[in-house]
């Protein structure tokens, strides 16, 4: 059983299929929030904030991409800014600090370096937290909104605190942008409105839907894993987990 990226999961994967080994994969994520507008904002302002931006985004669940319905986006944008001003970067032993660095100073660099492609291919920064004098791994909280087309901030998974932006005008554009991914992990969906949930469960490819809640979270006794480039094999922990570290004998016993 492995965690880690795509590329070595799926490295591994093959290795086993040669082996006749089985293997289970839980590989990387690009997970959208999607923010509609009958969402309570306030709840959905928290929850996005916390998903992208605690643990530093380095999450395979964490929350990368923000869908917001037009009618509500300029007031979920300023509010989101508004918690995020009071976002405290720093030592993360220290209470008062919501966030810390990234694993190395070259992991930085990385992210720091597609921060600046994708504003290079078009992506306005909204907002960028002050990291001045903290050290080579503390990269700033960013949010990008990005404009129609590709964007490298849309389609590869940085593993750090970057949040990207984009606008739509209907659920059922939000649900197709939702799937505008080569992975499928994990996905959260704002709404006070049942219909709108039920039909995100069948139209939003992922493992893992969230209504009302972060995309980070997961419990242990429920199946974990993801779709497509996300994940390879049977689904990690509960049931499913117990099922691939086990194999069945079925016995037939005839009386003597």
């Amino acid at each position: 059983t492995f965690t880690g990226s795509t590329g070595v999961g799926r490295k591994l994967a093959a290795a086993a299929a040669a082996a006749g080994v089985p293997i289970q994969a839980e590989m990387g994520g690009k997970n959208a929030s999607v923010v509609l507008d009958d969402a309570d904002v306030e709840l959905a302002v928290e929850q996005v904030l916390f998903g992208a931006f605690r643990s530093t985004g380095q999450k395979c669940t964490a929350t990368s991409r923000l869908i917001l319905q037009e009618e509500i986006a300029d007031a979920f944008l300023a509010r989101l800014h508004e918690r995020l001003s009071e976002w405290k970067t720093g030592d993360p032993t220290d209470p008062s600090v919501h966030m810390g660095p990234v694993v190395s100073g070259p992991a930085a660099e990385q992210i720091r370096a597609g921060i600046a492609a994708s504003i290079a291919q078009g992506a306005v920064v909204t907002f960028e937290g002050d990291v001045a004098g903290l050290g080579d791994a503390f990269v700033a909280p960013t949010v990008l909104e990005l404009p129609a087309g590709e964007n490298n901030a849309w389609s590869e998974e940085f593993f750090g605190p970057v949040l990207a932006v984009r606008r739509v005008a209907t659920t059922e554009q939000a649900f197709e942008l939702a799937n505008d991914s080569e992975y499928g992990l994990s996905c959260a969906l704002f709404t006070q409105d049942l219909s709108k949930a039920l039909a995100a469960m069948e139209k939003i490819d992922v493992g893992i839907l969230h209504v009302n809640s972060e995309s980070a979270g997961a419990d242990p006794h429920v199946p974990f894993g993801g779709a497509k480039k996300s994940g390879y094999g049977p689904k990690e922990q509960g049931g499913a987990a117990k099922e691939f570290f086990t194999h069945t004998t079925t016995v037939y016993l005839r009386g003597a």
